[in-house]
Order: C-alpha cells, then sequence, then structure tokens
C-alpha cells in the first residue's frame, strides 16, 4: 500500500517537475507548506536524482524548493497578520473548547494564548527556524510570526535558512544516490517517526491534563 503511494506520488512529481521545470518544484514546494502532508521528503530526493540525470541542477532544485517555500510560509504570515490577536482570540472563544463526557474541556484558553505570544516575541526567530525542520507544524507556524507582527525580513531570513537545511542535504543525497534515491526514505521516516511520536506524547500529556483539571473543578462543592 505504502509503495503504491510512493510509486503514484513519484510518477506525479516526476511529471510535473519534467514538463514545467524548476518551476514545477516550486508550485509543489509551495502547496506542501500550505498542506503538510504533502510529502517533501519524496520531491527533494527525487528532484536531485533527475538532476543526476542532467534534467535539472541540485542548484536549481535548492533554490526552487525555497522560493516555494516562502511562497507559501508568506501566505500563513499574512493571514496571521490581518487575523491579529482579535482574530485569534475569537477563535479561541469559539474553538478553543471541547466536550468530553459533560465536560467542557478548554483545549486552549486565552492565558494559553498569552503565554505563546509571549514566548513567541522573545524567540520566534528561534522558533521559525527549528520548526521548518518538524513535519506538520513548519508552514503552520508562521501564522503566529504574522499574529506578532514579527519583523517580515527576519522572517524570511530564518524560514529561508531552515528551509534550505531541509531541502539541500536531500536533493544532495538524491543527486549521489541517483536511482537508489529512495533509500532517504528509510531514515526520513525513523525521524519523523521520532518527532511525530514526541509530539503526540506531548499534546496526549496536556490534554489529559486539561481533563484532569476539570474533573477536579467538577468535583469541587461551591462554600457558603
Amino acid at each position: 500500500m505504502l509503495a503504491d503511494f510512493i510509486d503514484s506520488v513519484t510518477k506525479l512529481v516526476e511529471n510535473i517537475v519534467v514538463t514545467f521545470g524548476a518551476p514545477g518544484i516550486t508550485i509543489i514546494a509551495f502547496f506542501e507548506n500550505l498542506f503538510p502532508p504533502t510529502p517533501s521528503e519524496i520531491l527533494y530526493p527525487l528532484a536531485g536524482k533527475m538532476a543526476s540525470e542532467g534534467r535539472t541542477s541540485v542548484v536549481a532544485v535548492v533554490v526552487a524548493g525555497l522560493i516555494g517555500s516562502l511562497g507559501g510560509s508568506l501566505l500563513y504570515y499574512s493571514l496571521g497578520y490581518r487575523l491579529g490577536e482579535t482574530g485569534v482570540r475569537d477563535l479561541i472563544q469559539r474553538l478553543g473548547t471541547i466536550h468530553i463526557l459533560r465536560l467542557k474541556i478548554p483545549i486552549v484558553t486565552a492565558e494559553d494564548f498569552d503565554r505563546g505570544l509571549r514566548l513567541f516575541r522573545r524567540h520566534g526567530s528561534i522558533i521559525v527556524f527549528v520548526a521548518r525542520l518538524m513535519p506538520l507544524v513548519h508552514g503552520v507556524v508562521s501564522i503566529p510570526a504574522g499574529v506578532v507582527r514579527m519583523n517580515l525580513l527576519l522572517f524570511c531570513i530564518y524560514t529561508a535558512l531552515g528551509a534550505a537545511l531541509w531541502i539541500a542535504p536531500l536533493a544532495v543525497f538524491g543527486y549521489w544516490l541517483g536511482n537508489n534515491w529512495q533509500d532517504v526514505l528509510d531514515w526520513l521516516d525513523i525521524y519523523e517517526n521520532v518527532v511525530l511520536a514526541v509530539m503526540g506524547l506531548l499534546i496526549a500529556i496536556y490534554v489529559g491534563r486539561r481533563i484532569w483539571h476539570a474533573l477536579e473543578k467538577r468535583h469541587i462543592k461551591p462554600t457558603h
């Protein structure tokens, strides 16, 4: 099943790159930032392999990937910028609470939002850079950057640096491995599974604590 999926995506990516050249890589990278499940781990090693065949160059692959990644990130940045703190607070009030077994569980509160903004204002550059190397969150981290009005030049620099650190090695490995480019995917699977497992554990702990606090409040009787 996974092999069929990889084969289908490989053919799609190869057709796009063959048809459009480096701009095709930019298009895929752009949408990969908007929809994180799009597999960039297939795109760049495959494009590197195609560079080894003379159909493009590694430099063109990296530059095209950076342009697409930056474009997708800027779109999310502008969304955060337009929403601002007020818009995000409204979303939190409407969507930040879930109901489980007649319990109201505040998954995200205004206090959480304020703490997150303070953290982002102090360490936004590092957060943007590190997030580029993490699955799922590397695009959406641009939203809080826009909310806090992070300096646009710094945002672009750290986004580009983080994206380059992800794109360039994958493209180079694909170039070196040639027809064996899919060997890179085995190492990426390990890395991404570890990151996702840690993220899943942290989310489970966070949600568990919220449920525990909600249960405690439910059993506290008002005093007169």
